[in-house]
């Protein structure tokens, strides 16, 4: 089986993605749009965080996908690994191959290190059932919902992590095997959007390895905003599909 570090991974053929749809009340999309063209608009200010965790069973593409890109979007990911031993960051992947984290998430609860501009999670079941056995990132996620801050998860992880520690949003997708482990929790039908950008609970999430670009680059829309997003999905091959689904209010 093949192994090898996470690296900027480059893409060459893409796909066309399908509608992404952000939910919530117009004012609160309103106000999204307005942090998002503050954000693209700034300078000097130092790059977004993103805190990217994996684990033993995580997936590749997922994990891949994200990190790289955030990278493109000039976001700074950072790979945690969550579980197993720490004198190891190695982390052997859902399809064989292995993954070295540089931090282990006990070392950042330790040293209060949880600045992040957005926590994100991939999918891989394994990789998602060691995320909800783990103390640390659900407390982080509790006090990242509590605050106000964004999170984000695919494929596995929102059905197997969000909705059974209270994190899941009113709209919300994850992977379509398992869209009836959280159909009862959302108001969303989980299978008409690919990825769900729910503005009021901000949290995004999306279904699965074939979404994944579309998914980062929806992140890269929320971070640094759409003009930097929509740089970034050219490059990628994406065209980006956006459905705003806004109550009146």
């Amino acid at each position: 089986r093949p192994s090898g570090r996470l690296g900027a991974v480059q893409f060459g053929r893409g796909f066309k993605s399908p509608v992404v749809s952000r939910v919530g009340s117009r004012a609160a999309i309103k106000r999204m749009r307005g942090m998002a063209t503050a954000a693209s608009t700034s300078s000097g200010e130092a790059a977004k965080r993103v805190l990217v965790c994996i684990a033993d069973g995580s997936e590749e593409i997922e994990t891949s996908g994200i990190y790289d890109t955030l990278v493109r979007g000039g976001v700074q990911p950072v790979l945690a690994k969550v579980g197993g031993s720490k004198d190891s960051l190695a982390c052997k992947m859902s399809r064989g191959m292995t993954f070295v984290a540089e931090k282990h998430i006990d070392d950042l609860t330790a040293n209060k290190d949880d600045n992040f501009d957005m926590v994100v999670l991939p999918g891989g079941l394994p990789g998602a059932q060691a995320f909800a056995s783990c103390d640390a990132l659900l407390s982080m996620l509790q006090r990242r919902k509590e605050a106000g801050q964004w999170y984000g998860a695919i494929c596995a992880s929102p059905a197997i992590v969000f909705e059974p520690n209270g994190l899941l949003p009113s709209q919300a997708t994850c992977f379509p095997a398992l869209q009836d482990k959280i159909a009862s929790s959302v108001a969303n039908d989980p299978s008409a959007s690919r990825t769900v950008v729910d503005v009021e609970g901000k949290v995004i999430t999306s279904q699965g390895p074939g979404t994944t670009l579309e998914f980062g680059v929806e992140l890269l829309s929320l971070l640094v905003g759409e003009e930097k997003a929509d740089e970034v999905a050219k490059g990628l091959l994406i065209s980006r599909e956006k459905q705003a689904a806004a109550a009146d209010v």
